[in-house]
């Protein structure tokens, strides 16, 4: 499909939605202009001015922190008994009245996020209705996404049961995407982030890299993030840090290979997109087997970026461990390239947290040329195991886990983003 038509190369820098709030304007309704000033009549004796020893008043208090001892759960509960009628004192035939609920959790001083209740939209968010939370309309496509290509994509989902030596991989990359025609990044009449259709997709392209200062840029950032999250009165969870070299080979998988696996599992692979691989990855250090890969793209997902420097695909693959010897495989020659220039060398800096994200940041060089990845995994087995609470009929975080990894997303293309040009 030519869709140069709706499509026009993007002239102009785009402008940062910025994560950094000191950057953005002040709220109109916080605006030094509408405070009203104290009348100068006033003796200056007369003015109250609030002690430091007065407590902070309830609207002041947020839920994850803790003052005079309770948090503001705490001093919600206690508010709400003292506006109660007084009970009569119980006889001695009667009941005693059931214990009070659990406190919150106080906030340990280890990094970990504090246990917290959601209280949904307030004051001025909540619409209308009586529904405590607005859906994000991008999220919810993404979900849909996630929900028909892995929990209900029951030869996927059978497969991995008759050979668990097998997982599915939801991997989000930063990149740009392409219009094939116009071989401009994708524009349009859209200013803000949107799904692309899947019509679109056979004309465009997504390409997956960054310049060496962003790559630098984007390693401070998250090196930052890990001194942050790990300081003793942090109040979010620990950044993990990881670093890592690896070499990946590639061998082919001729028929005999393909054999070793379940009748399901042998369709999954052959349905792939191109050529099955075996991927086999070597420790960059002591040249030891690590794994031995076939990965399996199951589908793909574009969501356009203009007012930031990067777009996103989110793409799910099916990671599938090879059972068999290497030595009997043929490595994988592509023209014009020799045996060395075919490996790739990664050198790897990994960030993870709450044990449901992973962000890749990682520098591959194959041959004379050098890439720049970013890449951010959502972890696909509690993924699946929330989805499988909603079936059940109970609360679920699956849409919560599919923002946190949209908020990721955002956060860290704003931040890659340059302001815009002045004048």
């Amino acid at each position: 499909m030519n869709i140069a038509a709706l499509v026009n190369p993007t002239s102009v820098a785009p402008r940062r939605s910025s994560s950094n709030p000191h950057l953005a304007p002040p709220s109109p309704a916080t605006s030094t202009a509408k405070l009203p000033s104290p009348p100068l009549s006033m003796p200056k004796a007369a003015q109250h001015k609030r002690k430091r020893r007065d407590p902070k008043p309830i609207w002041a208090v947020q839920e994850h922190e803790v003052v005079n001892g309770e948090t503001l759960q705490d001093a919600i509960r206690a508010r709400e008994q003292q506006q109660q009628p007084a009970q009569p004192s119980p006889t001695p035939q009667a009941q005693a009245p059931p214990p009070p609920p659990p406190s919150m959790p106080r906030a340990e001083n280890n990094g970990a996020p504090p246990a917290m209740v959601y209280a949904g939209l307030q004051e001025y968010e909540r619409p209308v209705s009586n529904d405590p939370e607005v859906y994000n309309e991008i999220a919810r496509k993404v979900c849909d996404f996630l929900w028909l290509h892995v929990v209900d994509n029951m030869p996927l989902r059978q497969a991995i049961e008759l050979y668990p030596d097998a997982q599915v991989e939801i991997e989000a990359r930063w990149g740009q995407i392409f219009d094939q025609h116009s071989r401009m990044r994708l524009s349009g009449v859209h200013e803000t982030e949107c799904v692309v259709r899947k019509e679109f997709a056979e004309s465009l392209r997504f390409e997956s890299t960054m310049s060496l200062d962003q790559h630098k840029k984007m390693n401070n950032y998250l090196n930052k993030q890990v001194m942050d999250s790990n300081t003793p009165h942090a109040m979010r969870a620990k950044v993990e840090y990881k670093h890592i070299r690896e070499i990946d080979t590639f061998y082919g998988l001729d028929k005999p290979g393909l054999a070793l696996y379940p009748p399901p599992m042998q369709k999954l692979i052959q349905d792939g997109q191109r050529q099955p691989r075996v991927r086999v990855t070597l420790d960059g250090k002591t040249g030891e087997v690590i794994a031995k890969i076939i990965k399996v793209r199951v589908a793909n997902l574009e969501i356009s970026s203009p007012q930031t420097e990067w777009d996103y695909r989110i793409g799910i693959n099916l990671e599938i461990k090879y059972p068999g010897e290497i030595a009997a495989l043929k490595p994988v020659q592509e023209p014009g390239k020799t045996a060395d220039e075919m490996k790739r060398s990664k050198d790897r800096v990994s960030y993870s947290w709450l044990g449901a994200y992973q962000v890749d940041l990682t520098q591959v060089s194959q041959g004379p040329t050098k890439n720049h990845e970013l890449e951010l995994e959502l972890n696909a087995d509690l993924l699946i195991a929330e989805a499988m609470r909603i079936k059940q009929g109970h609360d679920s975080k699956f849409e919560i886990l599919v923002a946190g990894m949209m908020n990721n997303l955002r956060v860290l293309s704003r931040e890659m983003t340059p302001p815009p040009a002045q004048g």
